[in-house]
């Protein structure tokens, strides 16, 4: 899941005297984590995390979803989604932006299952919410009610059918309102059901261009969310922000350094780092390798000063490991100008 879900929400509860840094560290996550530009959480951080805001909410506004949410999906979630938003707006026809919205939504988050059945005069889209059931979710809401707002935007007159499994819910007339139709309570899916001929209307102003280079954009987004998992990258991006301070960092104060920025315990690192199948260790090892072929090729620097800049305890300990790891040493590596090895 993004950690930019939740941008918006922490900064309110913020501003309105909640101290945010207690409620994430609650659970086990921390503000560099939350504030990372491509950031994402596991699962369960994610509905941990929900249960934990949506309460403050209540307290705070009322409700689990402000209004302002309910009235500006469409323009918030643009605002921390531009490309997957930007691309759901510019497609040729409703249900090609429904199709995108499903296959795409992975930028948002895909925790939860969005099913499309269509039938030979309706299509249904399910939301079905995977959270623990003592979880007050309020995905289903907010994504049925971004879904809607996307559809509206090719079709304002559209009327659209909204069922939700709540038996109560705030907000009932504005949504009724926003889907131009009787918000239906305690029924057995989250779902919105649209008659087939609205979603075949073409877009007029269906930009082909922009359509190729927004799909271009998201593939290599996707390519990058994914190449690691979450804590890994946090990791390995705290890894190199310690080296490029230019300090001769040992490993444990590289460990410490992180787990300072991360808000948590050795052991918490160590067991989180666990779970997706990698140490500190190999982490560290890793980035060190990288490190010194970059320094290795483009700097001018000796290679007593990269084992230094490195952390490593002598020359000949660096020269081991580096050999260790590409089977030539660091001089072999500089004089063939940083080239493959064999």
């Amino acid at each position: 899941m993004s950690t930019l879900i939740y941008r918006k929400s922490l900064d309110n509860l913020h501003s309105n005297g909640i101290n945010t840094c207690n409620l994430l560290s609650s659970i086990g996550l921390s503000t560099y984590e939350m504030k990372n530009p491509h950031g994402r959480i596991t699962e369960q951080f994610h509905y941990q995390l929900m249960e934990k805001v949506s309460d403050v909410n209540k307290v705070v506004f009322g409700s689990t979803i402000p209004e302002d949410v309910y009235l500006n999906s469409v323009e918030l979630s643009h605002s921390m989604f531009p490309e997957f938003i930007g691309l759901c707006l510019n497609e040729t026809t409703p249900e090609a932006a429904l199709q995108r919205f499903a296959e795409s939504r992975f930028l948002m988050g895909n925790c939860d299952d969005l099913i499309i059945e269509t039938g030979t005069s309706h299509t249904r889209i399910k939301y079905h919410n995977n959270a623990p059931r003592k979880i007050n979710n309020p995905s289903a809401m907010f994504n049925l009610i971004l879904i809607g707002g996307i559809i509206k935007s090719y079709c304002p007159a559209i009327r659209m059918q909204m069922q939700l499994t709540d038996s109560v819910i705030q907000h009932h007339s504005l949504l009724s309102d926003l889907f131009n139709s009787c918000c239906q309570l305690q029924q057995e899916n989250n779902a919105i059901i649209i008659e087939n001929h609205y979603l075949t209307i073409e877009n007029e102003k269906f930009n082909a261009l922009l359509n190729r280079l927004q799909i271009n954009h998201i593939d290599a987004l996707k390519n990058k969310l994914f190449s690691e998992p979450p804590l890994t990258a946090s990791v390995n991006a705290l890894i190199e922000q310690c080296y490029r301070a230019g300090k001769e960092l040992s490993a444990g104060i590289i460990m410490e350094e992180i787990c300072q920025n991360l808000r948590i315990s050795r052991w918490t690192l160590n067991r989180r780092l666990q779970g997706e199948s990698v140490t500190f260790s190999q982490l560290l090892a890793q980035k060190q390798l990288a490190i010194s072929m970059r320094l290795l090729r483009q700097s001018r620097l000796s290679i007593q000063e990269i084992s230094e800049r490195l952390g490593f305890s002598s020359h000949s300990v660096y020269s081991r490991f580096f050999k260790q790891h590409t089977r030539i040493t660091p001089m072999q590596y500089r004089d063939r100008g940083g080239g493959p090895m064999d």
